[in-house]
């Protein structure tokens, strides 16, 4: 009891959401999928999503996520008069969330889809907030592409820098977050790099969301280090960086072809406005 006094009294506070209607005996199958989906969405947001980013959710959701870890303070919840999820970086459209908004969620408040959960009824959406309104924020989508091509392109010209054929392509194309270039950058200057890829852990993601992982080769025939030596040399050029370069994990993970890889991971959501 005590716990659950406390995570209530931690969230930001709204009026309470109004109990659903009951619902007819056979939505057995859809309840379920829209627990999977809740499900989820928590392990994703708690997992992915930097714990300095301020969330709006509904009172279950915020709920849970407190429950799961992530910091109550940072919690917004968005109470049935709630007129905007302004003051949020995030917001998780549920269910609920949706139909107090409407269209207005996705074309004013927060028109970008980050990850996506569950289908239906039962869907949730992670959303990034337009805090200055959609015109804006699209702008400021167009402005940091075209920073991302550029620093991409810059690595592309880097001699201590090789790369796969796809991870070529990403940098060319801008796809990858701008954090995570620049830290790339500082870390060539250092040792030779060799790149496999890139991506990142965001399932159903809009076309314009940045790449938030890079995977690199833990030997490298250009170094005068042995294997190990050079693996130590990564790991601490990685964990050397200040905000807002801070990877949220750095560690080695076995690809399906049996390649063992550094990844280098930065927390959702990439922000906007940064420059090469």
């Amino acid at each position: 009891m005590a716990a659950v006094v406390l995570v209530t009294f931690a969230v930001r506070q709204s009026p309470a959401r109004p109990a659903r209607p009951g619902r007819a005996p056979g939505a057995g199958h859809q309840l379920s999928a829209e627990a999977a989906a809740r499900g989820a969405a928590i392990g994703w947001v708690t997992s992915q999503v930097g714990h300095d980013i301020i969330v709006a959710c509904d009172s279950v959701v915020c709920a849970d996520l407190a429950q799961h870890g992530f910091p109550a303070g940072n919690l917004n919840v968005l109470g049935p008069t709630a007129p905007d999820p302004y003051g949020s970086q995030l917001v998780i459209a549920t269910a609920d969330i949706d139909s107090q908004f409407g269209g207005k969620l996705a074309t004013v408040y927060a028109p970008e889809v980050i990850a996506s959960f569950g289908t239906g009824a039962g869907r949730i959406d992670v959303r990034v907030i337009a805090p200055r309104g959609p015109a804006a924020f699209q702008s400021a989508l167009r402005t940091g592409l075209q920073a991302q091509k550029t620093s991409g392109a810059q690595l592309l010209r880097n001699s201590k820098i090789t790369a796969s054929a796809s991870a070529r392509a990403q940098l060319a194309a801008g796809d990858v977050d701008q954090r995570l270039l620049t830290l790339i950058a500082f870390m060539a200057g250092q040792q030779p790099l060799d790149i496999v890829d890139f991506g990142s852990i965001a399932p159903g993601a809009g076309p314009s969301v940045p790449l938030r992982f890079a995977e690199l080769a833990e030997s490298n025939p250009h170094t005068h280090l042995s294997g190990s030596a050079y693996l130590r040399a990564l790991l601490g050029l990685a964990h050397s960086e200040v905000a807002p370069y801070v990877p949220l994990s750095v560690g080695s993970v076995r690809l399906p072809g049996g390649q063992s890889v550094l990844r280098i991971e930065f927390a959702a959501p990439s922000p906007l406005g940064l420059q090469p």
